[in-house]
C-alpha cells in the first residue's frame, strides 16, 4: 500500500488506527490516484462495482481518514418507532415483573388478561428487554455456575490401548431384559490383555457405576491408569469424582461411536452369545450376578485369545510381570 500518495503530510496508516475493512478502502483511493484517477480501472483491479466505489470516494477525505470508516449513527433513521401500548399498560407490565424476576412474559400475560387487560406477550417482552433490572440475572448465574462443573470430554490417544498394562480399560454397560425385568451389566477390559471383568446391577447410574470401578480395582492384579467409557450420564456425578480422587484420567468417547470402545462391546457380545442367551430362566438379579462371575473365571482363565496369540488373558498377565521381573500372585 502506497498511502502517503494521498496523504497531505507523510504520515504512517496506523496511527489512525483504522478497521481492516477501512484499511481496504484506503487501498482503493491509493490505487486511484496512482494510476491516473482511472475509476473504471480501479474497480476492476479490485473486483468491486462501480457504485460501491464512488459511494466511498465521495465520502473520502485526505485529511480525515476515519472517512472510511462505516458510520452505523448515518443509517439511523431520524425518528424511531414508540410503542403504541398505553403507558399505564406498560406501567403496570414493568411493576409486575419488578415484584416477581422469575415470572415468565405469559404467566404476566395471563394475569393481566385475568384483569381484563389485553395484551401480548411480545410487549411484555419487549418491556423486559428495554429495561436491564427487570432480566432475571440470577438465573443466568446459575445457568452458568452449573456449566463451569461441566466435565471436560476429553478423548483418548490410540497409543493407549497396547502401551502397557491398565495403561487404558475400557467400560460401557449393557442393558437385559429378561422375563420382563430389565438388568444393567456394567463390563470392563484391559486393552493390552483382554483380562475382562463384568457385574450385574438392577439400575443404572453413577452410585452402581462407582461401586463398579472399585470392584474393577480391586479385580484386576495391575495399576489402572486411564479409563475410557461413554457418554452416559452413569459416568459423570459420582463415577467421575471417583476417578479424581482414585487420579485415574477419565476419557469419553465421540457421541454415538461405539467403536471407540470396541474391546468393550466385544466384552458384551461374548457375555451375550456363550453365557447368557442359551439360559433359560434368569429371574433374579443374584442369578445374573452368579453367571456373571461364572462368565469371568471362564473368559479370564480358560478361554484362549486369538488376538494375545492364543493365550488366556491371566496367563498373557503373568508372562508379561515375569518379563518385566515383577511378582505375580494370583
Amino acid at each position: 500500500m502506497r498511502a502517503f500518495k494521498i496523504l497531505p503530510v507523510e504520515i504512517k496508516v496506523k496511527d489512525f488506527n483504522l478497521s481492516k475493512k477501512a484499511l481496504k478502502r484506503l487501498e482503493w483511493m491509493d490505487w486511484y490516484f496512482a494510476h491516473g484517477k482511472n475509476a473504471r480501472l480501479t474497480c476492476r483491479h479490485f473486483g468491486i462495482s462501480p457504485d460501491t466505489f464512488y459511494l466511498w470516494k465521495r465520502k473520502f477525505s485526505p485529511y480525515n481518514l476515519k472517512t472510511l470508516e462505516f458510520n452505523t449513527k448515518l443509517c439511523t433513521p431520524h425518528k424511531l418507532r414508540e410503542m403504541t401500548t398505553q403507558p399505564w399498560i406498560l406501567k403496570k407490565i414493568y411493576d409486575i415483573r419488578l415484584n416477581d424476576l422469575t415470572k415468565s412474559k405469559y404467566e404476566i400475560e395471563e394475569e393481566l388478561k385475568r384483569e381484563g387487560i389485553k395484551v401480548s406477550s411480545k410487549v411484555i417482552q419487549k418491556v423486559i428487554n428495554r429495561h436491564s433490572e427487570l432480566k432475571n440475572t440470577e438465573h443466568i448465574r446459575r445457568i452458568n455456575k452449573s456449566r463451569n462443573y461441566k466435565v471436560a470430554r476429553i478423548k483418548a490417544a490410540i497409543e493407549l490401548k497396547d502401551k502397557d498394562l491398565g495403561s487404558l480399560i475400557q467400560i460401557d454397560t449393557k442393558h437385559l431384559y429378561i422375563l420382563g425385568q430389565r438388568f444393567f451389566i456394567f463390563v470392563a477390559i484391559d486393552c493390552k490383555s483382554r483380562l475382562g471383568f463384568v457385574y450385574a446391577y438392577k439400575s443404572c447410574n453413577s452410585t452402581n457405576a462407582a461401586d463398579f470401578l472399585k470392584r474393577v480395582t480391586d479385580y484386576f492384579p495391575f495399576f489402572i491408569q486411564a479409563v475410557n467409557t461413554d457418554n452416559g450420564p452413569e459416568y459423570l456425578l459420582k463415577f467421575h469424582e471417583l476417578t479424581e480422587r482414585l487420579n485415574i484420567p477419565h476419557y469419553f468417547t465421540h457421541p454415538h461411536t461405539p467403536k471407540m470402545n470396541s474391546r468393550a462391546e466385544r466384552l458384551i457380545k461374548t457375555l451375550e452369545y456363550e453365557f447368557i442367551h442359551y439360559r433359560n430362566v434368569l429371574p433374579e438379579i443374584e442369578d445374573v450376578k452368579r453367571i456373571c462371575g461364572e462368565f469371568n473365571d471362564h473368559y479370564n482363565n480358560k478361554r484362549l485369545h486369538a488376538a494375545i496369540h492364543y493365550q488366556t488373558p491371566r496367563e498373557y498377565v503373568t508372562n508379561y510381570l515375569h518379563q518385566k521381573g515383577v511378582v505375580y500372585g494370583i
